[in-house]
């Protein structure tokens, strides 16, 4: 099997394998390759293993093949596939069939899916015999030859000249990406990368979402798995104590979940997101005691001055009367929790956080870029502002209060894979606020 990540680097095989036809062949297709030499190159001269870039629409999709992967992909013309956006799927060329990996939501994993799908009604089950006859070992033992036999399944449907099949992975897919289960699709026109990836989520998303509405059978399109985490923090050295504090149960709970959602970002983000949003009530109320307990200490106040008398009260108003708005809940949160060189020192943790972040140009619509330098707001303001407007772009499709209107955030949008170093800054705040709240057990 061909790996779509880096991974650990097996051993290269016993017998000696040549790359030279896969490099031939790839460079008559105008693929890309980086060769990978191993430190103790002997007379053989194996490479440690090669990446192929794969087109994959305007972008490459970087497929690693180790030595013992060679032959099987000489095997296939890999040269005719083209990868689909971030699915594990690919699309012929020559013949139009989009082949997409699928897998099982919930409790349903790799292992079970093939048994979940397979078992539905109208699936066609194939069996076939295939005899291997030992003519001596027969008349040696007087017992008839072993039968294997080989159980092979699909479930199709066809409508308008377009078939949609689920089975097992075909060969060639195996070879190339992943062994599996897919969905196939033949039969619609797709002269581009972009049609195929359309006709993917049409007809193969659709399918999916019936089975799962009329059988609750939870099967999704699978995705490329990314690195999930950006910055780069060393481990202490010192042994693990004893815990010390007794942390709020629901705000706990909820930033445990998000982080079991690994993978799914826009439920993690959320999750982070109604973690912190637990404690927006307490600290509103005291940043309004604070500012209010502030004016009364201060010597220039006077009770019988009318004055000073409507500014207590409006300091007090917001929090007695409407409320506060969300977003300065989130500000005075935050405010409460980090210091300003928490937050830049989190921004300026790595050059990829600090492109991210403070890039003119923002990856995701809505939100501002961090000004690190002059005199500018207080970058924990900023944050608030950043988290906020993305954690709107996830609920609904307008910003609240006001101004541009913005598509909602969708799991397979480029935005939503940019939110790798977001998440980060969120996740950091909610378990800043979880401390802040935290009691001594």
């Amino acid at each position: 099997m061909i790996f779509i990540s880096d991974a650990s680097e097996p051993e290269p095989a016993d017998q000696p394998i040549s790359f030279d036809t896969l490099l031939e062949r790839a460079a008559a297709a105008k693929i890309a390759v980086e060769v990978r030499e191993r430190e103790d190159v002997g007379p053989r001269r194996i490479p440690k293993y090669v990446r192929l870039q794969m087109p994959n629409g305007r972008f490459t999709r970087q497929i690693t093949v180790f030595p013992q992967d060679v032959e099987d992909l000489l095997n296939i013309e890999f040269e005719k596939y083209i990868v689909l956006g971030d699915y594990v799927a690919t699309v012929d060329k020559t013949s139009g069939r989009i082949e997409a990996m699928v897998i099982g939501g919930g409790f349903i994993g790799r292992a079970h899916i093939e048994r979940v799908i397979s078992q539905l009604p109208g699936t066609e089950v194939i069996t076939e015999d295939n005899a291997e006859l030992d003519k001596e070992a027969f008349e040696d033992s007087g017992y008839p030859p072993r039968q294997t036999t080989a159980q092979k399944w699909r479930l199709a449907v066809e409508q308008d000249g377009i078939s949609i099949e689920i089975s097992p992975a075909s060969t060639a897919f195996e070879h190339l990406l992943e062994r599996g289960v897919t969905i196939k699709v033949d039969g619609s026109e797709t002269s581009s990368h972009d049609e195929a990836l359309e006709t993917l989520e049409r007809y193969a998303a659709a399918m999916l979402f019936d089975l799962d509405v009329v059988y609750g059978s939870h099967i999704q399109l699978a995705k490329r798995r990314r690195q999930n985490r950006w910055r780069r923090r060393e481990r202490p050295s010192q042994t693990p104590k004893f815990p010390r504090n007794k942390y709020a149960g629901q705000a706990l709970e909820l930033y445990q979940y998000g982080r079991s959602a690994t993978g799914l970002p826009l439920l993690e983000y959320l999750a982070y997101y109604q973690s912190l949003e637990y404690f927006f009530p307490f600290f509103a109320k005291e940043q309004t005691v604070h500012s209010v307990r502030t004016q009364l200490l201060h010597p220039g106040f006077d009770p019988l001055n009318d004055d000073a008398l409507n500014r207590l009260i409006n300091l007090a108003a917001p929090a007695t009367k409407t409320g506060m708005t969300e977003r300065e809940q989130l500000r005075a949160t935050i405010r409460a929790c980090l210091t300003e060189t928490d937050v830049r020192d989190f921004v300026e943790s790595s050059p990829e956080f600090t492109e991210h972040f403070c890039a003119k140009k923002q990856k995701i619509k809505g939100v501002g870029a961090f000004h690190l330098a002059g005199n500018q707001n207080d970058i924990r303001d900023q944050a608030a502002d950043r988290i906020y407007a993305i954690r709107c772009r996830i609920v609904h499709s307008k910003q609240d209060g006001g101004g541009n209107s913005h598509d909602v955030l969708l799991p397979s949008s480029a935005e939503t894979e940019s939110l790798l170093a977001d998440l980060e800054l969120i996740r950091l705040v909610a378990q800043q606020a979880l401390i802040a709240r935290a009691a001594r057990a």
